[in-house]
């Protein structure tokens, strides 16, 4: 029975031509859906349920690794396809079958779909895991965030502020670091442990552990331990001010 294969590429003449090539020296797959995008990946995925996807990384509109992370059915194995070295690594990391480098050549293709019957069941699980870190709601210490270019993991000790952007957070960290996130401040509020960390605006969402001076004025503002300014709305003042046990 043929093992069905989505490939995804933002490029048609890459999708083509890797199509025409799996045709030609892997009869056993069968191409189920091309997309090319990780909108349309996410959608072609969930819908055919496929053994294997060949994914590029970079899209116009994000990264194959937001791919995998969005996903719903992530027990299907992953044959990078790309014309970018750096981002082996973090292939390598998420236990990727393989990762090719454009232009492909048949030999690679024929060796990279071999890996399927041979490829270890952890491959799945360890997949599993990973992104059930980015998904579940349940706080800790350390938080999974995602970037351009893959994942980064984070203790939230070392988070100063958050701040929103649109669809997109700012995360600044004690070594003076911005991290910029496709997620919501509501989502990230949604990791991070409710006892340390407080939103004390619309937009900012702030440790209270790196709390230095509170500002009294109208809802007033925060200095943290960086020096850092941030605004506290008359809305979220009475919880802040609970947080820090303090009366005015």
């Amino acid at each position: 029975m043929a093992l069905q294969v989505v490939i995804v590429d933002d490029e048609k003449h890459g999708s083509e031509s890797l199509a025409l090539m799996i045709r030609e020296f892997c009869p056993d797959l069968e191409i189920v859906a091309m997309a090319n995008g990780v909108k349309q990946a996410v959608e072609m995925i969930d819908l055919h349920n496929p053994e294997i996807v060949f994914l590029d990384i970079e899209m116009p509109d994000g990264s194959g690794f937001e791919v995998i992370e969005r996903t719903k059915n992530i027990a299907y194995h992953v044959i990078f396809t790309t014309a970018y070295e750096q981002y082996a690594l973090k292939a390598l990391k998420i236990n990727a079958l393989d990762y090719l480098l454009k232009p492909i050549s048949a030999d690679e293709l024929m060796a990279a779909v071999k890996k399927v019957s041979k490829n270890e069941p952890r491959f799945k699980s360890e997949l599993e895991q990973l992104l059930s870190r980015l998904r579940e709601p349940a706080r800790r210490d350390n938080i999974t965030l995602p970037c351009q270019d893959g994942f980064v993991l984070i203790e939230t000790i070392n988070i100063l502020r958050m701040e929103a952007d649109s669809n997109y957070t700012h995360v600044y960290t004690n070594d003076k670091k911005k991290l910029t996130v496709s997620r919501t401040l509501k989502e990230l509020e949604n990791l991070v442990p409710p006892e340390n960390f407080l939103r004390v605006h619309s937009a900012h969402l702030v440790n209270l552990n790196k709390v230095e001076k509170y500002i009294k004025g109208d809802g007033g503002y925060l200095v943290l331990s960086d020096a850092t300014t941030v605004p506290v709305s008359r809305a979220n003042k009475s919880a802040l001010l609970q947080k820090l046990n303090l009366k005015f």
